[in-house]
């Protein structure tokens, strides 16, 4: 190979990496977390934020205008005397062109209270955006486990079809030496073809969960990668949530702080310098008819009393408002804890499930090895036999599910408590 050739070649592997063997629950977690829209839209929202709190930055800077008017009036003021003399008449046309200068002197802080505000209102949003992003974690765990499922089940499948095949193996061999009727062959040989046509159709739901998944994740999923089951030895009870609807009832709470205390300020009076400066006729005055510069300077003060009457009632809304959100988020506590309950009772009942089953499928091991013979002697019926097969790859099927579920269900707890899944391994 040339060395242009071995170039090109590491150029492309490292451009295009093979994908990993295996990708684990944490993997899909942070890759959903980076590659959903709403995570970019997170990014964005701080962006926003950030050009807010800047905006209402500028307040602490002099607010400048610039205007300009031309006018002509119908009549102007006139002044004469008895002998016919006086100033020049006023010119009916009219020029001003003006710039306007206002800096707040005193207003009790508003501008530093609406940067907290607008500081405040961008994390609520920010932590909405994270309560709908933690929505599409229960999504990714639906797909994860119900793929895990699947593969299960095809293993199951595997597991008949192999062991069809080898009865009927045994079975066409001796109906062609005549010990046993074609019947046997043929109901063995309908039984496979049903096995394959389950097969099929779980292979098809593994490729359509592979899919959904890789939308999820925001990445192409082959089928080959295998999905690992996370671990299952947890002390879930010791555990706190850390779900970020806590954190969005938190920054709900300061909004409604700093909105307090921006209305407070409506309760103190105003103080701005403010300055024009203009060029144009008539100026301040209107005795000169001339075009010339000139200016105005002076000190306003603002004070509104219906502000300052409504401070009080603003104030008290906001305090209902800080009341409902305390209730909602006593609502939604005991609504998770109901939730973890529930996900709890369903684990241990998960747990004896296993147990059970684990003696099902060893009885039901035993029956088959005992039905395989009987029916290599003639014993039984090929229908019989497939009857006991059928119940003992229901019952494996039954301990393979049931460890994916326990899984499931443990995650499950994890997501409902807001928590990474390795954190509830002991």
């Amino acid at each position: 190979m040339t060395t242009i050739a071995v170039f090109l070649f590491s150029f492309f592997t490292i451009a295009n990496p093979a994908p990993p063997d295996s990708i684990s629950l944490e993997y899909c977690y942070r890759q959903a977390y980076e590659n959903y829209p709403i995570a970019q839209n997170i990014e964005l929202q701080r962006k926003i934020t950030g050009l807010n709190v800047d905006i209402a930055n500028s307040g602490y800077f002099p607010q400048v205008n610039a205007s300009g008017k031309a006018t002509y009036q119908s009549e102007v003021t006139e002044f004469s005397t008895p002998n016919g003399g006086g100033p020049p008449p006023i010119s009916k046309d009219q020029y001003e062109a003006s710039v306007d200068v206002t800096q707040t002197i005193f207003n009790a802080g508003a501008v530093g209270i609406r940067k907290d505000l607008e500081r405040a209102e961008g994390e609520q949003k920010v932590n909405s955006l994270k309560v709908q992003l933690h929505d599409i974690r229960s999504q990714v765990d639906q797909v994860y486990f119900g793929i895990l499922m699947s593969q299960q089940q095809a293993k199951t499948i595997n597991l008949l079809l192999n062991n069809l095949n080898e009865q009927l193996s045994t079975v066409r061999s001796r109906v062609e030496n005549g010990v046993l009727l074609a019947s046997q062959q043929h109901i063995l040989e309908a039984e496979l073809i049903k096995t394959r046509q389950d097969s099929a159709e779980t292979r098809s739901n593994i490729r359509a969960g592979y899919k959904v998944l890789g939308e999820l994740i925001g990445e192409n999923i082959p089928v080959n990668v295998e999905l690992t089951l996370p671990k299952t030895e947890v002390n879930y009870r010791s555990l706190q949530p850390q779900r970020p609807e806590y954190e969005e009832f938190k920054s709900a709470e300061r909004v409604i702080d700093e909105q307090r205390k921006l209305s407070a300020t409506a309760k103190w009076p105003h103080l701005a310098a403010f300055g024009t400066a203009a060029y144009g006729r008539p100026g301040l005055n209107f005795l000169n008819n001339d075009f010339h510069d000139y200016y105005i300077a002076g000190l306003r003060v603002q004070w509104n009393l219906w502000d300052f009457v409504n401070a009080g009632r603003k104030s008290e809304a906001l305090q209902l408002r800080s009341r409902q959100i305390s209730q909602n988020r006593e609502v939604f506590t005991r609504q998770l804890n109901a939730q973890l309950h529930r996900i709890g009772e369903r684990i241990e009942t998960i747990r004896e499930n296993i147990d059970r089953d684990r003696q099902i499928v060893e009885l039901r091991d035993q029956i088959v090895e005992e039905t395989a013979s009987q029916l290599k002697h003639g014993v039984i019926t090929a229908t019989e036999y497939i009857t006991e097969l059928t119940q003992a790859n229901q019952a494996q099927l039954s301990l393979f599910i049931n460890r994916v579920r326990l899984a499931q269900a443990q995650t499950e707890y994890a997501t409902a408590l807001g928590i990474s899944v390795n954190k509830i391994n002991d």
